[in-house]
Formats: structure tokens, sequence, C-alpha cells
């Protein structure tokens, strides 16, 4: 079987997209396979073929969709052997809602969030996203990408939003007064600044023409943004449930949210 890694990826929104488009080479070299790197906002018809709803998805042998930065050697792996879901994850008690001090996020500190979710030793991906924000944001009006919280002098947490018509992935939803959450997170450290960030987003879109905003959340998991509970409680109404996807924690199933502004 000459097995295929398909890295689809929603530009250099996620500073791991260089790191996972490494590993997916690296598999396909050690099974004499191929692998191959797709940008989805150049080829939505791939995105909607094989349900894009996260920054990054390596998709293996045509089947199996991971979201999830994967090493190579697991790629491999699953390639062989197939996928195992791990046993279902508990679902974590919420940590302890802080606040902190917010500035809004630009081009001009987009770097400084990049520790949240990547290790600092892995500089690519942020320079990269750096990049891809100078190009993107010409076409956001106001140039804010978002907004980020310091605490002690250090970013604690971040929520980066689009206009929804610059979003690649094949949602129900394509009106042009929709923003859409890219991204909602904060440090795993036992504080949760993402209600504040919430709360200063949905102050920002109510002087702009947005009419309502949308994010995809787990049902479960807190990825890509979620879980789901965490925005209901703030007021985020659900869509639509857009299938199951294969993630480290177990199978999850990931759901859109929108509400009004």
């Amino acid at each position: 079987m000459s097995h295929h890694f398909l890295l689809l990826h929603f530009g250099a929104q996620c500073p791991w997209q260089p790191w996972v488009a490494e590993q997916a080479r690296e598999a396909a070299k050690r099974l004499n396979g191929r692998a191959d790197i797709m940008d989805a906002t150049q080829r939505r018809d791939l995105a909607a073929r094989h349900r894009l709803f996260f920054p990054f998805m390596t998709v293996i042998n045509e089947t199996t969709r991971m979201p999830s930065p994967m090493p190579a050697e697991e790629l491999v792996r699953i390639a062989v052997e197939g996928f195992l879901p791990p046993p279902p994850s508990p679902v974590l008690k919420q940590p302890e809602a802080c606040t902190g001090t917010i500035r809004p996020l630009t081009t001009s500190n987009l770097v400084n969030t990049c520790h949240l979710c990547i290790p600092s030793e892995e500089k690519r991906g942020c320079q990269a996203k750096a990049a891809w924000a100078a190009r993107i944001t010409r076409r956001i009006p106001g140039k804010i990408l978002g907004f980020s919280t310091y605490h002690n002098g250090q970013v604690v947490g971040a929520v980066e939003f689009l206009p929804l018509a610059l979003v690649p992935y094949p949602l129900p939803v394509k009106t042009p007064d929709t923003a859409f959450i890219t991204c909602l997170y904060s440090l795993e450290n036992g504080a949760d600044y993402r209600g504040q960030l919430l709360k200063r987003l949905m102050e920002h879109l109510r002087g702009t023409d947005y009419c309502e905003v949308c994010v995809i959340a787990g049902k479960r998991t807190p990825y890509p943004n979620g879980p789901q509970a965490f925005f209901t409680q703030h007021g985020f109404q659900p869509v639509n449930e857009l299938g199951k996807v294969a993630l480290k924690e177990g199978e999850d199933e990931i759901v859109l949210l929108r509400k009004k502004i």
C-alpha cells in the first residue's frame, strides 16, 4: 500500500503549521509514500471534501483526520495500524476565571502570543504567522486581529477573529456581517482569562458592521476552542454539529456556535 499524508492548513494562522508539515513529510519518507501540503485558502474544494474546521489537519490515507500536532513516528503508526481512539478523557473542571490587562492584538504584538500554544524554541511558526497576519490584515477593517491579556508583563491569553468570508472552512453560514473566532486560548496554569477576552471582543464588535459572531468548539474537549459548555455559558447557541474527529484525547464531536452582537 502506498501511504498518503495530506496536510491541509489555514495559511499560517496556527504557528504549529511548519512543524506539522515537516512531520507529514518525514512520515511519508519513512513509508516511501507521498506527502502533500495544501493551503486551504487556495483549495477550498479540499477543505470541503475533508471537512476542515481547524487551523490544520493531517489526513492519512484519505480516511483518518488528525487535527492534533502529531510527531512523524505516530503518523507512521496510524498509517500502518489504523487509528485506535483512546478512551475519552474526563471533562476537566473549568479553571478559575481571572482578569488582566487587555490590549488590542495587531501585527506588531502578535508574536507575543505564540508561546501560549507552541514551545518557545519553535520559532518558524511564529515568524510564519507574523508574515501571514501582515498580509491578511490588509483586508480587515481597523487592522485589529483580536485581543490579548497581560499579567505581570506576560501574555496569558488571547482571542483572534476574522471576517467569516476569509475563513476557508466549509461552514453552513457565509455572511459578510459575521465575525469568526479563529482562536481563543489561555495559559494552562489553572487561571482562565478567556471569559474576559470574549467579553472584550463582543464589546469591540458592537462598534462595527458585524451582526453576529461564530466559533467552533469541541463538545467535550477544549479543541479547537472548547469545550462547548464554556461558550453556552457566555450566551452562544449551537447551530450545527460538524462531525467527529480523531484527537489525542479520544474522538470528539465538534460544534458550530453563534451569538448575536
